[in-house]
């Protein structure tokens, strides 16, 4: 729905139109043009400018115009019959865009620990960066060599989600505060133009900077985004599960990432040729790029990984002290699920992992051969059920002897595993989602999150999982 100002002043243009119409004459020159300056001033003061009520706040600098200029104020006869058929068609078509895209609100988290949050900045001396460079750099052009051209490792922005001790003077942080970048970046990527999800930005989250952390040491869950996603993208599941008492860490994989932004000010954006797509490539060279991909990104879980055993020395300083690296989680979406699943194979102190949509073809044979060792659960939408990736997926869990969790949800996009749904209640007929209702979605996933991750982790909980599934959810137990 629209913000409560953004009603106040539609109220105001709707009686503006029809006033004249019900009592036959306009009010007495300047009050309604007052009314609604004064509501068009009160809304962006207290709400902000968006583009979707710019119609709105051309209509209302226009009635209220005509209120101080228009001489007569008898409205009678045809011309108040034609105010009144036309008004119908034109208030309502003014509340069009700010309900199609209005300002989403986040769901609360369902734990019972406050939620903090913190950004740090990862860096790998061990790898140099190999996205992002222009042909010149990588020696194409020149003679020159990768390691001559080179002039950076890589690194991260990464931010933490934890259980804290609350504070409700401090303000909740917004659910991603480089939307200016991410945004424009982002909306282009889906083919609108870059003002388009603008009012997403706005979306307020529930992580507060500078909150103490909860004491003890609390399991930890890595979370691995998209091919074009952002650390941010899934920030409802990442506050869930710290509001459950686990530290949540999410990063950007960079130049895998569509934008990111340093604390420095150093600004970021997705490399193209990281994953190629088109024509001109074969499909050798694709699956090439999809397994460094692939990789890189499972190189990055591993990296944080290595920062937090450093304790206080590493990058995450005095948080670190409070993270329990035999209780680790791994989950992701899409590209970082197939990250997720080829660290926990690399990786023996991985408890857990969760795949949404994992895509695990680019993960090379040899190491699909080996045992995944740890319990999974694997969500699939609609259309990822039975495709090549599933049946792969399927086999590696199949030859596991572990518990996973297979399931398939009725309606689901690929982009219902993040924050998509809640983007405009209209995002299935803008191809952003599938038809299920973000209501319903939204906590079922949360649901089997949280209780997959308490039973493994916290070794307690999870009953969710031995329940009748909701209508939408198909739930197969292997091996």
């Amino acid at each position: 729905s629209m913000q409560r100002f953004e009603w106040v002043l539609f109220g105001v243009v709707g009686a503006a139109v029809y006033l004249p119409v019900v009592l036959a004459t306009r009010l007495r020159r300047g009050i309604m043009a007052a009314a609604l300056f004064a509501a068009l001033g009160t809304q962006v003061v207290a709400e902000g400018v968006r583009w979707q009520l710019w119609p709105m706040y051309l209509a209302a600098v226009g009635l209220a115009v005509g209120d101080v200029l228009w001489d007569d104020r008898r409205v009678r006869g045809w011309p108040r019959v034609r105010r009144g058929l036309a008004g119908a068609f034109g208030v309502a078509g003014l509340a069009v865009l700010p309900l199609a895209l209005p300002i989403p609100v986040l769901p609360a988290p369902g734990g019972p620990y406050a939620v903090g949050t913190a950004t740090y900045v990862v860096v790998d001396p061990d790898r140099v960066e190999e996205y992002g460079r222009t042909p010149d750099e990588e020696g194409q052009d020149d003679g020159g060599t990768d390691d001559e051209a080179a002039s950076t490792f890589r690194r991260l922005a990464v931010q933490v989600w934890y259980p804290a001790l609350a504070d409700p003077a401090v303000q909740p942080q917004r659910w991603n505060p480089d939307w200016d970048l991410v945004g424009p970046a982002m909306a282009r990527r889906l083919g609108f133009p870059g003002f388009f999800l603008g009012h997403v930005g706005d979306i307020a989250g529930f992580g507060r900077t500078g909150l103490a952390v909860l004491s003890g040491r609390l399991p930890v869950v890595l979370y691995s985004h998209g091919w074009t996603g952002f650390r941010t993208i899934a920030l409802n599941q990442m506050e869930s599960l710290a509001s459950h008492g686990y530290v949540v860490i999410a990063a950007d994989h960079a130049y895998g990432a569509i934008a990111s932004r340093f604390p420095d000010g150093e600004e970021v954006f997705l490399d193209p040729n990281a994953l190629p797509e088109g024509e001109d490539i074969d499909e050798d060279d694709y699956q090439e790029a999809a397994e460094s991909l692939v990789e890189t990104f499972a190189d990055d879980l591993h990296l944080i990984i290595g920062e937090l055993d450093q304790g206080r020395d590493g990058a995450f300083g005095a948080l670190s002290e409070h993270v329990d690296l035999e209780h680790m989680g791994v989950f992701g979406h899409s590209t970082g699920g197939g990250a997720a699943v080829r660290f926990c194979i690399e990786e023996e102190r991985c408890d857990a992992v969760l795949g949404q949509d994992a895509w695990v073809e680019p993960i090379p044979d040899r190491i699909v051969a080996e045992e995944l060792s740890q319990p999974s659960l694997f969500f699939r939408s609609e259309t990822w059920i039975d495709t090549p990736n599933d049946r792969r997926l399927r086999g590696l869990a199949e030859r596991s002897e572990q518990e996973s969790y297979w399931l398939g949800i009725t309606g689901a996009g690929h982009n219902d595993f993040v924050m998509t749904p809640l983007f405009s209640p209209v995002a299935d007929r803008l191809g952003l989602k599938g038809p299920i209702p973000s209501s319903r979605i939204i906590p079922i996933i949360d649901r089997y999150l949280v209780a997959f991750f308490d039973r493994y982790l916290y070794e307690i909980g999870g009953a969710v999982l031995d329940e009748e599934p909701p209508l939408e959810v198909s739930v197969e137990f292997l091996p």
